[in-house]
């Protein structure tokens, strides 16, 4: 073989070497598994079905930042079935680019309110685009007034991020999400608008990776954990002075005054995507049939 020919070889496979795995398995990063979208996207298109099981608060201890670990939930006791089927997006005005929605049980000034939200999946990530009111919502505030919400969209500027693809062991993002939502109070015998707006901080990392063990599969699965936080800031207004001094009271009565903030795991795993969510509380789901 000539040295001109052998150089051009050596170059070719040097440039092959470094390649990015893009597979639908994915690669391996560090030694950890690498979670592409392929699996994840293909399972919530609009129609999918996904089933599993939850267990009670307490049953899974929450992981720290380790490498290379196992985690072994094989033994854990079911509290119960579960099931969801994605639907075909109905407002794609509001929330064009959505790949499906969900009926979604909401609180809204601590009253649970029943609403469609719109998530887009892309090989690149997962977010929320928003939720659509569907009914109208009317609050009492004790002694005092009311409020009322009508339908409508309440869009996340920019869409919430849930993940980002592909899934790699300490990897992280941090983002700034804000959406609102306009309704018309009385108080003290006065109605005039007011607006309800959020602020929602997402503090995302992949903490964690090993092999994971659950029921409803057969193999030991290479997972990410990505830990994933959000703190949600919540502010009312008014232009009407007389509902601007009715504000701290629906304030004080909600305990709006702090941030809420929600922390949960997500289990991801090889060739599967997301496999188990484990919440704040304890308690997780899992998905099988994946």
């Amino acid at each position: 073989m000539n040295k001109k020919l052998l150089t051009i070889l050596s170059l070719v496979i040097a440039i092959s070497s470094c390649k990015k795995n893009d597979d639908n398995s994915g690669g391996t990063v560090n030694g950890s598994p690498q979670i592409t979208a392929a699996a994840f996207v293909s399972s919530h298109s609009a129609g999918s079905k996904l089933g599993g099981y939850r267990l009670d608060s307490g049953s899974i201890k929450f992981p720290s930042q380790i490498a290379n670990t196992f985690f072994n939930y094989d033994t854990v006791t079911i509290k119960g079935n579960w099931a969801d089927t994605f639907k075909t997006p109905l407002n794609t005005t509001d929330f064009a680019g959505a790949t499906y929605m969900r009926g979604i049980n909401q609180q809204i000034l601590n009253q649970n309110v029943s609403l469609n939200q719109y998530f887009q999946v892309t090989s690149s990530n997962w977010t929320v685009l928003g939720n659509y009111l569907d009914l109208p919502v009317n609050i009492t505030i004790p002694s005092t007034g009311s409020l009322t919400l009508p339908p409508q969209a309440n869009k996340q500027s920019p869409n919430l991020l849930l993940a980002n693809f592909p899934i790699n062991y300490n990897d992280s993002a941090n983002q700034t999400s804000n959406s609102s939502i306009n309704g018309t109070a009385t108080a003290f015998g006065t109605t005039g608008p007011i607006a309800i707006a959020q602020e929602t901080k997402v503090n995302s990392k992949n903490i964690a990776w090993g092999n994971l063990k659950l029921k409803g599969y057969s193999n030991t699965l290479q997972c990410v954990v990505q830990k994933y936080t959000t703190i949600s800031t919540t502010t009312i207004t008014s232009t009407n002075i007389t509902l601007a001094g009715f504000i701290p009271f629906i304030i004080s009565t909600y305990k709006l005054d702090k941030p809420v903030v929600t922390i949960l795991y997500r289990f991801w795993a090889k060739d599967k995507g997301l496999v188990m969510t484990l919440n704040g509380d304890g308690s997780a789901t899992v998905t099988t049939g994946l």
